[in-house]
Protein backbone atom coordinates (compact mmCIF):
# COMPACT_ATOMS: atom_id res chain seq x y z
CA UNK A 1 0.00 0.00 0.00
CA UNK A 2 1.39 3.38 -1.01
CA UNK A 3 1.66 6.40 1.28
CA UNK A 4 -1.18 8.02 -0.64
CA UNK A 5 -3.39 4.97 -0.14
CA UNK A 6 -2.65 4.93 3.60
CA UNK A 7 -3.46 8.63 3.88
CA UNK A 8 -6.69 8.15 1.97
CA UNK A 9 -7.70 5.27 4.20
CA UNK A 10 -7.05 7.34 7.35
CA UNK A 11 -9.20 10.15 5.91
CA UNK A 12 -12.09 7.79 5.23
CA UNK A 13 -11.85 6.25 8.70
CA UNK A 14 -11.75 9.70 10.30
CA UNK A 15 -14.82 10.69 8.31
CA UNK A 16 -16.58 7.49 9.34
CA UNK A 17 -15.76 8.02 13.02
CA UNK A 18 -16.83 11.67 12.91
CA UNK A 19 -20.19 10.79 11.37
CA UNK A 20 -20.80 8.02 13.88
CA UNK A 21 -20.11 10.18 16.94
CA UNK A 22 -22.33 13.00 15.65
CA UNK A 23 -25.15 10.59 14.82
CA UNK A 24 -24.98 8.98 18.26
CA UNK A 25 -25.23 12.29 20.13
CA UNK A 26 -28.47 13.31 18.37
CA UNK A 27 -31.84 12.41 19.91
CA UNK A 28 -34.63 11.23 17.58
CA UNK A 29 -37.02 13.92 18.83
CA UNK A 30 -34.51 16.61 17.82
CA UNK A 31 -35.19 15.79 14.17
CA UNK A 32 -38.92 15.29 14.55
CA UNK A 33 -38.92 11.51 15.00
CA UNK A 34 -40.98 9.75 17.62
CA UNK A 35 -39.00 8.45 20.56
CA UNK A 36 -38.83 4.67 20.44
CA UNK A 37 -38.31 2.47 23.45
CA UNK A 38 -35.36 0.08 23.88
CA UNK A 39 -32.74 1.57 21.63
CA UNK A 40 -29.68 -0.65 21.68
CA UNK A 41 -27.40 2.20 20.65
CA UNK A 42 -27.53 5.91 21.54
CA UNK A 43 -28.73 8.57 19.13
CA UNK A 44 -30.20 8.07 15.67
CA UNK A 45 -30.07 4.77 13.86
CA UNK A 46 -28.26 4.51 10.53
CA UNK A 47 -31.50 3.71 8.74
CA UNK A 48 -33.11 6.85 10.19
CA UNK A 49 -30.29 9.02 8.88
CA UNK A 50 -30.46 7.36 5.47
CA UNK A 51 -34.23 7.74 5.23
CA UNK A 52 -34.12 11.38 6.31
CA UNK A 53 -31.73 12.44 3.53
CA UNK A 54 -33.06 10.04 0.89
CA UNK A 55 -30.23 7.52 0.45
CA UNK A 56 -30.05 3.78 0.99
CA UNK A 57 -29.18 2.38 4.41
CA UNK A 58 -26.51 0.21 2.81
CA UNK A 59 -24.81 3.18 1.20
CA UNK A 60 -24.81 5.15 4.46
CA UNK A 61 -23.51 2.11 6.35
CA UNK A 62 -20.60 1.88 3.91
CA UNK A 63 -19.90 5.56 4.57
CA UNK A 64 -19.66 4.93 8.34
CA UNK A 65 -17.47 1.89 7.66
CA UNK A 66 -14.93 3.97 5.77
CA UNK A 67 -15.55 2.33 2.42
CA UNK A 68 -14.06 3.90 -0.71
CA UNK A 69 -17.23 5.61 -1.96
CA UNK A 70 -17.83 9.12 -3.31
CA UNK A 71 -19.98 11.52 -1.29
CA UNK A 72 -21.56 14.40 -3.17
CA UNK A 73 -21.50 17.95 -1.81
CA UNK A 74 -25.30 17.88 -1.65
CA UNK A 75 -25.31 14.82 0.62
CA UNK A 76 -22.61 16.37 2.80
CA UNK A 77 -24.74 19.51 3.23
CA UNK A 78 -27.81 17.44 4.05
CA UNK A 79 -25.90 15.43 6.64
CA UNK A 80 -24.44 18.58 8.20
CA UNK A 81 -27.95 19.98 8.52
CA UNK A 82 -29.47 16.78 9.92
CA UNK A 83 -26.68 16.19 12.44
CA UNK A 84 -26.91 19.78 13.74
CA UNK A 85 -23.22 20.45 13.13
CA UNK A 86 -21.72 23.65 14.47
CA UNK A 87 -20.01 25.97 12.00
CA UNK A 88 -16.58 24.58 12.94
CA UNK A 89 -17.83 21.00 12.66
CA UNK A 90 -19.36 21.78 9.28
CA UNK A 91 -16.05 23.16 7.97
CA UNK A 92 -14.22 20.08 9.28
CA UNK A 93 -16.82 17.73 7.76
CA UNK A 94 -16.56 19.31 4.30
CA UNK A 95 -12.78 19.05 4.53
CA UNK A 96 -12.93 15.34 5.38
CA UNK A 97 -15.41 14.75 2.55
CA UNK A 98 -13.03 16.55 0.15
CA UNK A 99 -15.50 19.22 -0.89
CA UNK A 100 -15.14 22.98 -0.97
CA UNK A 101 -17.31 24.67 1.60
CA UNK A 102 -20.16 26.45 -0.21
CA UNK A 103 -20.39 30.22 0.29
CA UNK A 104 -22.74 31.43 3.00
CA UNK A 105 -24.63 34.67 3.37
CA UNK A 106 -22.72 37.28 5.39
CA UNK A 107 -23.70 37.32 9.04
CA UNK A 108 -25.03 40.63 10.40
CA UNK A 109 -22.52 42.67 12.36
CA UNK A 110 -23.22 42.37 16.08
CA UNK A 111 -22.30 45.97 16.80
CA UNK A 112 -24.92 48.67 17.32
CA UNK A 113 -24.39 51.84 15.22
CA UNK A 114 -23.56 54.96 17.28
CA UNK A 115 -26.73 56.69 16.06
CA UNK A 116 -28.91 53.94 17.56
CA UNK A 117 -26.99 54.16 20.83
CA UNK A 118 -27.78 57.87 20.86
CA UNK A 119 -31.45 57.01 20.38
CA UNK A 120 -31.30 54.79 23.48
CA UNK A 121 -29.86 57.68 25.49
CA UNK A 122 -32.48 60.10 24.16
CA UNK A 123 -35.25 57.78 25.33
CA UNK A 124 -34.29 58.09 29.00
CA UNK A 125 -35.84 57.81 31.50
CA UNK A 126 -37.70 55.11 29.52
CA UNK A 127 -35.82 51.81 29.87
CA UNK A 128 -34.76 50.55 26.45
CA UNK A 129 -32.40 48.05 24.87
CA UNK A 130 -31.41 46.84 21.43
CA UNK A 131 -31.14 43.13 20.79
CA UNK A 132 -30.45 40.84 17.87
CA UNK A 133 -32.78 38.24 16.39
CA UNK A 134 -31.40 35.67 18.84
CA UNK A 135 -32.65 37.84 21.73
CA UNK A 136 -29.14 38.78 22.86
CA UNK A 137 -28.97 42.29 24.35
CA UNK A 138 -26.32 44.28 22.46
CA UNK A 139 -26.86 47.73 23.96
CA UNK A 140 -29.01 49.35 26.64
CA UNK A 141 -29.47 52.74 28.29
CA UNK A 142 -29.00 53.75 31.92
CA UNK A 143 -32.71 53.50 32.64
CA UNK A 144 -32.67 49.86 31.54
CA UNK A 145 -29.84 49.18 33.97
CA UNK A 146 -32.21 50.17 36.82
CA UNK A 147 -34.08 46.99 35.99
CA UNK A 148 -31.36 44.71 34.62
CA UNK A 149 -27.67 45.53 34.71
CA UNK A 150 -26.76 43.74 31.48
CA UNK A 151 -23.18 45.04 31.71
CA UNK A 152 -22.61 42.83 34.75
CA UNK A 153 -22.89 39.71 32.58
CA UNK A 154 -20.60 38.30 29.96
CA UNK A 155 -21.70 39.14 26.42
CA UNK A 156 -22.50 35.46 25.84
CA UNK A 157 -24.92 35.49 28.79
CA UNK A 158 -26.95 38.59 27.86
CA UNK A 159 -29.84 36.61 26.46
CA UNK A 160 -33.34 37.68 27.48
CA UNK A 161 -34.92 34.23 27.24
CA UNK A 162 -32.12 32.60 29.20
CA UNK A 163 -32.29 35.10 32.06
CA UNK A 164 -36.07 34.93 32.39
CA UNK A 165 -35.78 31.24 33.22
CA UNK A 166 -32.45 31.02 35.03
CA UNK A 167 -31.80 34.36 36.77
CA UNK A 168 -33.43 34.74 40.21
CA UNK A 169 -33.13 38.55 39.93
CA UNK A 170 -35.55 38.50 36.98
CA UNK A 171 -37.91 36.36 38.96
CA UNK A 172 -37.93 38.64 42.04
CA UNK A 173 -38.35 41.77 39.91
CA UNK A 174 -41.52 40.62 38.15
CA UNK A 175 -44.83 40.95 39.99
CA UNK A 176 -46.27 38.06 38.01
CA UNK A 177 -43.25 36.06 36.84
CA UNK A 178 -45.22 33.23 35.22
CA UNK A 179 -47.43 35.54 33.18
CA UNK A 180 -44.51 37.71 32.08
CA UNK A 181 -42.27 34.79 31.21
CA UNK A 182 -44.91 32.91 29.25
CA UNK A 183 -45.74 36.10 27.36
CA UNK A 184 -42.06 36.63 26.55
CA UNK A 185 -41.69 33.00 25.47
CA UNK A 186 -44.68 33.24 23.13
CA UNK A 187 -43.13 36.33 21.47
CA UNK A 188 -39.77 34.59 21.18
CA UNK A 189 -41.36 31.53 19.59
CA UNK A 190 -43.35 33.63 17.13
CA UNK A 191 -40.29 35.59 16.06
CA UNK A 192 -37.83 32.70 15.92
CA UNK A 193 -40.03 30.27 13.99
CA UNK A 194 -37.83 30.61 10.92
CA UNK A 195 -34.69 29.75 12.92
CA UNK A 196 -35.75 26.41 14.43
CA UNK A 197 -33.03 24.55 12.52
CA UNK A 198 -30.24 26.98 13.39
CA UNK A 199 -27.54 25.70 15.77
CA UNK A 200 -27.92 28.68 18.14
CA UNK A 201 -31.64 27.96 18.48
CA UNK A 202 -31.35 24.23 19.10
CA UNK A 203 -28.53 24.84 21.58
CA UNK A 204 -30.53 27.42 23.56
CA UNK A 205 -33.64 25.23 23.67
CA UNK A 206 -31.61 22.20 24.74
CA UNK A 207 -29.90 24.11 27.58
CA UNK A 208 -33.17 25.58 28.79
CA UNK A 209 -34.71 22.12 28.88
CA UNK A 210 -31.91 21.08 31.20
CA UNK A 211 -32.06 24.15 33.46
CA UNK A 212 -35.75 24.95 33.88
CA UNK A 213 -38.72 22.79 34.82
CA UNK A 214 -41.10 25.58 33.77
CA UNK A 215 -39.51 25.75 30.32
CA UNK A 216 -39.89 21.98 29.92
CA UNK A 217 -43.57 22.34 30.79
CA UNK A 218 -44.39 25.40 28.64
CA UNK A 219 -42.30 24.90 25.51
CA UNK A 220 -44.33 21.90 24.21
CA UNK A 221 -47.51 24.03 24.41
CA UNK A 222 -46.42 25.99 21.30
CA UNK A 223 -47.88 29.28 22.52
CA UNK A 224 -47.26 32.10 20.03
CA UNK A 225 -48.04 35.81 20.12
CA UNK A 226 -46.80 38.60 17.87
CA UNK A 227 -46.94 41.29 20.56
CA UNK A 228 -47.66 41.31 24.26
CA UNK A 229 -51.10 42.56 25.32
CA UNK A 230 -50.87 43.30 29.05
CA UNK A 231 -48.64 45.85 30.77
CA UNK A 232 -45.45 44.74 32.51
CA UNK A 233 -45.49 45.12 36.27
CA UNK A 234 -42.23 45.18 38.21
CA UNK A 235 -41.39 45.59 41.89
CA UNK A 236 -38.25 47.69 42.16
CA UNK A 237 -36.24 47.37 45.41
CA UNK A 238 -35.80 51.17 45.70
CA UNK A 239 -38.99 52.75 44.37
CA UNK A 240 -41.58 49.98 44.51
CA UNK A 241 -44.18 49.20 41.85
CA UNK A 242 -43.42 50.15 38.22
CA UNK A 243 -45.86 49.60 35.35
CA UNK A 244 -44.83 49.71 31.69
CA UNK A 245 -46.24 49.13 28.25
CA UNK A 246 -43.69 47.43 25.99
CA UNK A 247 -43.11 48.85 22.50
CA UNK A 248 -41.09 46.98 19.87
CA UNK A 249 -39.30 48.92 17.13
CA UNK A 250 -37.94 47.35 13.93
CA UNK A 251 -35.36 49.04 11.70
CA UNK A 252 -35.49 49.11 7.91
CA UNK A 253 -31.72 49.62 7.57
CA UNK A 254 -30.64 47.32 10.43
CA UNK A 255 -33.00 44.40 9.94
CA UNK A 256 -31.08 42.13 12.33
CA UNK A 257 -31.72 44.51 15.25
CA UNK A 258 -34.80 45.09 17.40
CA UNK A 259 -35.36 47.85 19.97
CA UNK A 260 -37.58 47.26 22.96
CA UNK A 261 -38.82 50.31 24.87
CA UNK A 262 -40.70 50.22 28.17
CA UNK A 263 -43.08 53.17 28.18
CA UNK A 264 -44.04 54.24 31.74
CA UNK A 265 -47.76 54.21 32.42
CA UNK A 266 -49.64 56.65 34.62
CA UNK A 267 -50.45 53.94 37.10
CA UNK A 268 -48.13 53.76 40.10
CA UNK A 269 -46.51 57.09 39.08
CA UNK A 270 -43.94 55.13 37.12
CA UNK A 271 -42.49 58.13 35.24
CA UNK A 272 -41.97 60.06 38.48
CA UNK A 273 -40.15 57.14 40.04
CA UNK A 274 -37.91 56.73 36.99
CA UNK A 275 -36.91 60.40 37.14
CA UNK A 276 -36.11 59.94 40.83
CA UNK A 277 -33.91 56.97 40.03
CA UNK A 278 -32.06 58.98 37.39
CA UNK A 279 -31.28 61.67 39.97
CA UNK A 280 -30.04 59.09 42.46
CA UNK A 281 -27.70 57.64 39.84
CA UNK A 282 -26.32 61.10 39.05
CA UNK A 283 -25.56 61.74 42.74
CA UNK A 284 -23.76 58.41 43.02
CA UNK A 285 -21.26 59.35 40.30
CA UNK A 286 -17.72 60.01 41.56
CA UNK A 287 -16.90 63.66 42.20
CA UNK A 288 -20.47 64.68 42.94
Amino acid sequence: MTTHDESEQRRRLELASFLRTRRERLLPEQVGLLKRARRRTPGLRREEVAEYIGISTTWYTWLEQGRAIHVSAEVVEQLAHLLRLSEDERVYFFHLAQHTLPPTLPQPHEGVPPLLRDVLTALEPCPAHIRDRQWNVLAHNRAESFLVNWSAYLASERNIVWHHFTNPTFRRLMVNWERETRSMLSEFRMESGQHTEDPWFTSLISQLHQRSAEFREWWPLHEVRRERELPIELEHPEVGRLIFQAVTVLFTTQEHLVMRILMPMQEAETAVKLHALMKVVQKRKPGR
